[in-house]
């Protein structure tokens, strides 16, 4: 037996369900598998999560389903789960996700309260074993322990509980391999803290790091965004020393390699099944409701009421940037509610005091504001646009530095020391746009709907409706 063996570990992240990329990158596992296997060389795929993404009618109209077949499919042998899977899914959609996987799936951090363990569609660990190398697998999610609570999920903050798992499982192994869904500074901080890992295989923040970064002895990789990129690194093994020799990273481009001629058909017949499936009637529109990225429309409104109705506030937020497509008087379909807003965003609920509330409108009619760009926090629009509001009434001052001289909640005038509850969206308790509604108090979370389920119940009352088609934003002259 030689003194050295050769470890390849093929590794995706946040894929988001851009099906157009995985057939090739089908064709790159398999055929980077074939030429390494004939050298003798051993190889691992992983996939570190958000492989799956509900704006994508395939994922949304099978739960998930069709991303699992692709993975199948594509051969991979272990993957993680990211907060797409873990959050946007309710739990029982989750806990049978994973029944036709041919991979194992590897999460030591997500506990059922009901059991007191992990789920059982994951491992908490795995080794990997050949002849002359014994790879341990470790896994791990980002924690959002309020989001996990409420789906009927427990998270454990990675940094001890890994440590636990590591000192168990290093005497029993040769490497050490870490599929981490908690992003490129999570990564590094266990690099730096946690001993005895050789490798931190990262995701969550869509960091591209071209030939990784070796850090207190560990290799941390990351391959950006929408499959774009599938991770190569190469592992030497000393038998004799008992240590990795060498550790290398690269990025291969997806597109460098052709598609896969029986994924492509699989896909295509996935895409039909799901379009018929989301064709259903979701709702019965009397009106068109008709978008505006920088001006006030009855439809960011009804967004606004949306969420006030949703959470039982006193006032409803919502940027109509959120809304990505119009819908028309008359029949709705559940993909038409998909593709208006595809964002895996949830209610929240917030208190403020007036003058907070105040400073939150003032900011959010500001030019700079509307046609800021937004990326991230689970947003799949363009820019966040114009604020469309519920139980408000605001007179303002147009121009080139616009200037609200009049709020009234409800009938009656802002109170700047009282403290109002104000329903709108998770993202901007994320995301510091409006520091007054991050610093809120009392706030609280509304899973599993996302957006585009809770219009399917609102966009049905016609006093909502009726009441959306007159303006709350109130121009006046500048003076």
């Amino acid at each position: 037996m030689a003194d050295t063996c050769t470890l390849h570990i093929l590794h995706t992240n946040d894929v988001h369900s851009h099906f157009s990329s995985m057939s090739r990158i089908a064709t790159c596992l398999r055929q980077n598998r074939q030429r390494w296997e004939a050298l003798g060389e051993h190889v691992l795929t992983v996939d570190i999560g958000d492989h799956a993404d509900r704006m994508d009618v395939k994922t949304e109209a099978t739960w998930g389903r069709a991303n699992v077949e692709v993975l199948n499919h594509s051969g991979y042998e272990y993957v993680t789960i990211g907060n797409n899977e873990g959050i946007t899914f309710p739990k029982e959609r989750l806990d049978a996700l994973y029944e036709q996987a041919t991979f194992t799936v590897v999460l030591g951090n997500l506990i059922d309260p009901a059991t007191g363990r992990i789920p059982p569609w994951a491992a908490s660990h795995a080794v990997h074993e050949w002849d002359d190398l014994r790879v341990g697998i470790l896994g791990v999610t980002a924690s959002f322990p309020p989001f996990y609570k409420l789906l009927g999920w427990e998270s454990k903050e990675p940094l001890e509980h890994l440590r636990e798992q590591v000192a168990a499982l290093r005497p029993n192994v040769d490497v050490i391999v870490l599929l981490s869904h908690l992003g490129y500074p999570d990564d590094c901080r266990l690099a730096r803290e946690l001993q005895g890992v050789d490798v931190i295989l990262g995701a969550h923040t869509h960091h591209q790091l071209e030939r990784g970064e070796h850090i207190n002895g560990t290799l941390v990789a990351q391959t950006g965004v929408f499959g774009r990129h599938v991770g190569h690194v190469r592992l030497v093994w000393d038998r004799v020393a008992k240590r990795v020799r060498e550790a290398s990273a690269e990025l291969l481009v997806s597109s460098e390699y052709p598609s896969e001629p029986v994924l492509d058909a699989l896909l295509a017949k996935k895409q039909e099944a799901a379009e018929k499936r989301l064709d259903q009637t979701a709702v019965e529109l009397s009106v068109n409701l008709n978008i505006s990225w920088t001006e006030e429309t009855a439809f960011g409104s009804i967004l606004a009421a949306s969420l006030r109705k949703w959470t039982q506030a006193e006032v409803g937020l919502a940027n109509n940037g959120l809304l990505l497509a119009p819908l028309k008087n008359g029949r709705v379909s559940y993909r038409d509610l998909l593709h208006c807003v595809p964002h895996p965003i949830n209610p929240c609920a917030v208190s403020i005091t007036g003058e907070q509330l105040y400073k939150v409108l003032q900011q959010s009619i500001q030019p700079q504001t509307v046609n800021r760009e937004l990326r991230g926090f689970g947003f799949r629009g363009k820019v966040t646009g114009w604020m469309g509001i519920d139980g408000l009434h605001v007179w303002y001052e147009t121009g080139d530095s616009p200037r609200i001289s009049r709020v009234e909640v409800n009938g009656e005038a802002l109170d700047a020391g009282r403290t109002y509850r104000v329903g709108t969206i998770d993202m901007f308790m994320f995301n510091r746009m409006f520091p007054e509604l991050a610093e809120g108090a009392d706030v609280r979370f509304y899973l599993p709907e996302m957006l585009r389920e809770i219009l399917a119940q609102t966009l049905a009352d016609t006093e909502l409706i009726a009441a959306a088609l007159q303006p709350r934003w109130l121009p006046l002259a500048p003076s």
